[in-house]
């Protein structure tokens, strides 16, 4: 946790008469002189639809959010789904240091609340800021560097709006595209994932009035079914060697807040698994900052997992349940529990012995000592006077754009004629046609811009809940039509927007094949099309998905939805054969297969850009910018191949229709002189590091980017290998004909494996062997490292079996030995 200082708090907090006096504002003089009834409302974070203390708050059962404060002294607050009260910037911090001062006045000790919201890629919860691509597109760039320059911009932008926390990074592997918040992740590769969260921690943790949140801890991303909150099954193998490592380097940037798993693990509730939330999380990871449930989990124990029955007994024994493993804090969204029954069941747990009054006062020490380490006893209030030049400034749109170009995939790029140049890029003198989703049936609005953006801009579900006003907010940046009129002479091009609905998101019939969005398109989009189709060099169809989150997002199948391969279809019939057809694909997902690919002549994966997307994907077409973008996850063929990712087991994957790492280029590049040195390893602890070199050299006519991936694509120990697992990279760029000699630096600590037997119970270590490198995705360049000493290079403590050290399911002499060894880190 952040250390600003702040020794004790200030007295510029303006206590009131009932507060105790400044100079015995310690946490522990708070905790002393607090009820449990206190005590428990530090412990909550309730969401407001309204900052003004006299409004209607969320809750029924609380009449007025005043009464969050006065009565019930919460803890924190929130606004959730990347909508706030306001989106006006300066309303906002007004608004947030009113009742930031009400607090203070209000409450029995005048302790500050901090203030949190959904800022997950970049301040996308302000009308007119500056929104990052989606997380998705940040793992295509393999770029940490600039997305920790765009992550310190939201904190700054955070810290001027008087919001301390942000639920950001989500440290989710993509192993499931069924998933609604598929999206949400960074790569199906804990490597990339891990390398990307660690930049976005550091960064917002770098300021320090802002708190970042790890979430989901932990195997929320593997739901049995793909369907948002379902259970996980997951083996211990698997949740120790990828689902849990990313997790544990976040951590070690000192986060000051951990948000828990939705779903249950293994049967057992995440919020209820004292393994997970102090075992692992506390006692292995170090984690001493705030752990936090998400939306009304405590309440999902009864609901969704059926944990406990939905008595007043039950309610009871989940808030037990769930401070016994280890939370901290209760996000209560309106539903389920109320701030008061929260309050309630804690005293009477406390007065009937099943929670002592030293558990509840270790949560609330971490709660006031997060409000100290973000100087809010010193200063409650934020400064918002820098706040106008920070809200979509030209530098944040740069380090947005350059994101968006470095995401942006170029899956296909056949010639159109046998013999005849790639159809991308575009000289920019042809007559081009746009067409696909567009458009709002009922208002006429142009609504693209909800593909461009995703979920969670200005809205849980995209803006405005995905239904657009003229007038509404929106963030920062252009589209890709507007882009190409400013690019294309005049009558060049030609725009047909089709039917896109995404207003009912929360009522799509249950028959509906379009779980993110209806997609229509008329008698006269159809005329229209049919019209221009003749006359186009080039057609332009838009595909992909509606913006979309959790459960609402959750799909059974991947295909493109039927109304879009019927406008493709449309285009084809009506051009000839010379005529360039690409598809520009928006989507947070792998959307879309062979069946409608086969009529593209060139592909472009734009994901989710944000607000540089519109003219990434502009110049990428153009040939401005060289694509570099390569997928951060498996493009599976078909529904029935998940889930199918690069580093799974032999035999478990079928062949997809774009690997992980796929991405084309205007120019090619060429691999020569691979080398690991040192090529032999004695003890892999003392040797953390080796370094891979290879040469590459630009063999085309264009500059571009390119990024060097190492594999380890081989190995013979006691447990089965993956088939290929990310080691390293390094983006490089490189001029037409330049070669460079590339190191990527490789941490031993990727080569380890759980060995043992099936319950995977002994300590991580690398094994002694021979260890094939090789670079790219098809590649035939290879190296050998060779380790010639068995050894965990990782963390020393060994947690999961405890003191059957070696797995072998019984705890022998050598058992005691080993651990013996690695409590002295040998």
């Amino acid at each position: 946790m952040k250390a600003t200082g702040a020794a004790t708090a200030a007295t510029t907090v303006g206590l009131t008469a009932q507060g105790v006096a400044a100079d015995e504002h310690t946490v522990g003089a708070m905790l002393n002189d607090m009820s449990i009834a206190e005590k428990a409302g530090q412990m909550i974070q309730p969401v407001v639809n309204s900052l003004d203390p006299e409004a209607d708050s969320t809750f029924q059962d609380v009449s007025e959010i005043g009464d969050l404060i006065s009565e019930v002294a919460a803890g924190s607050l929130l606004s959730g789904g990347s909508l706030p009260p306001t989106t006006d910037p300066q309303e906002l911090v007004e608004k947030v240091n009113a009742l930031q001062e009400y607090m203070i006045d209000n409450s029995p000790h005048g302790i500050p609340f901090f203030y949190g919201v959904d800022a997950v890629h970049g301040a996308c919860y302000l009308d007119g800021a500056t929104v990052f691509p989606n997380r998705l597109n940040m793992g295509a760039t393999r770029d940490p560097e600039t997305i920790e320059r765009a992550e310190r911009h939201t904190a700054a932008v955070l810290e001027a709006t008087s919001c301390h926390e942000t639920f950001a990074p989500t440290i989710e592997l993509q192993h499931d595209p069924r998933w609604g918040r598929f999206f949400e992740g960074i790569s199906e590769d804990p490597k990339v994932l891990s390398d990307i969260s660690a930049a976005r921690t550091r960064a917002l943790e770098s300021n320090d009035r802002v708190t970042s949140t790890v979430k989901h801890f932990a195997g929320y991303e593997v739901p049995h079914n793909g369907n948002d909150r379902a259970a996980a099954n997951v083996s211990m193998r698997d949740l120790r060697e990828t689902l849990l490592p990313p997790f544990e380097v976040a951590i070690a940037e000192g986060p000051g807040m951990v948000m828990v798993n939705s779903g249950s693990v293994n049967g057992i509730p995440a919020h209820a698994s004292r393994w997970l939330l102090t075992d692992v999380l506390r006692e292995e990871y170090d984690f001493d900052g705030v752990v936090i449930s998400d939306w009304n989990d405590l309440f999902r124990m009864i609901d969704r997992h059926q944990y406990f029955p939905d008595t007043e007994d039950g309610r009871r024994s989940a808030v037990e349940a769930a401070i016994e493993a280890g939370l901290d804090m209760v996000m209560l969204g309106g539903g389920g529990l109320t701030p008061p029954e929260f309050i309630a069941h804690v005293q009477t747990l406390v007065s009937n012995g099943n929670l002592s009054e030293k558990r509840i006062d270790q949560s609330v020490r971490r709660i006031l000592q997060l409000k100290r380490s973000l100087g809010l006893f010193e200063n409650p209030y934020a400064d918002s006077s820098n706040l106008a030049s920070l809200v979509g400034n030209d530098e944040s749109m740069e380090v947005a754009t350059d994101l968006a170009r470095e995401s942006m995939v170029l899956l296909k790029n056949d010639p159109v004629t046998e013999g005849g140049p790639s159809a991308l890029p575009l000289s920019g003198t042809e007559n081009v046609l746009v067409t696909g989703p567009g458009i709002d049936p009922e208002t006429g609005i142009e609504n693209r811009i909800l593909m461009q953006y995703g979920g969670w801009t200005l809205g849980w579900q995209g803006i405005e809940g995905g239904s657009l006003t003229d007038g509404g907010p929106r963030p920062t940046g252009t589209t890709m039509v507007a882009e190409l009129e400013n690019a294309l002479g005049r009558g060049q091009l030609t725009h047909v927007p089709t039917n896109f609905d995404r207003s009912q998101w929360w009522s799509i019939p249950e028959d509906s094949t379009n779980e993110n969005g209806e997609y229509g398109f008329t008698d006269e989009q159809r005329s229209a099309v049919e019209s221009a189709a003749p006359d186009a060099d080039v057609a332009v169809v838009v595909l992909g998905e509606g913006p979309h989150n959790e459960g609402f997002g959750d799909r059974d199948t991947l295909r493109l939805p039927e109304t879009q391969r019927e406008i493709l279809q449309t285009v084809v019939e009506n051009t000839s054969d010379d005529t360039t057809i690409v598809g520009v694909e928006y989507a947070g997902s792998p959307r879309g297969n062979d069946e409608t690919f086969q009529h593209l002549d060139a592909l472009l994966f734009a994901g989710e850009p944000g607000s540089g997307g519109g003219k990434a994907v502009v110049e990428t077409l153009l040939g401005e910018n060289n694509p570099s973008g390569r997928l951060g996850f498996t493009w599976p063929k078909q529904v029935g191949h998940v889930p199918n990712y690069h580093n799974a087991w032999p035999s478990s994957r079928h062949e997809p229709l774009y690997p992980y790492g796929h991405g084309l280029s205007y120019t090619d590049f060429e691999y020569s002189d691979l080398s690991v040195s040192p090529s032999n390893v004695g003890n892999p602890r003392a040797g953390r590091t080796v370094t891979v070199t290879v040469d590459v050299t630009n063999t085309g006519d264009v500059a571009g980017d390119h990024v060097v991936e190492v594999f380890n694509t081989e190995f013979y120990g006691s447990v089965i290998t993956r088939d290929r697992r990310v080691v390293g990279y390094e983006r490089v760029h490189l001029d037409s004909g330049e070669r460079k000699t590339v190191e990527v630096e490789v941490d031993m600590e990727a080569l380890e494996v759980v060995p043992g037997d099936v319950p995977a119970l002994g300590p991580k270590a690398v094994e002694a062997g021979e260890y094939e490198l090789t670079v790219g995705t098809n590649s035939d360049l290879t190296s050998t490292l060779t380790v010639r000493t068995t050894c965990g290079v990782g963390r020393v403590r060994h947690l999961p079996g405890r003191f059957d050290a070696d797995g072998d399911g019984e705890v022998t002499v050598s058992d005691v030995l080993e651990i013996y060894r690695l409590s002295k880190g040998e």
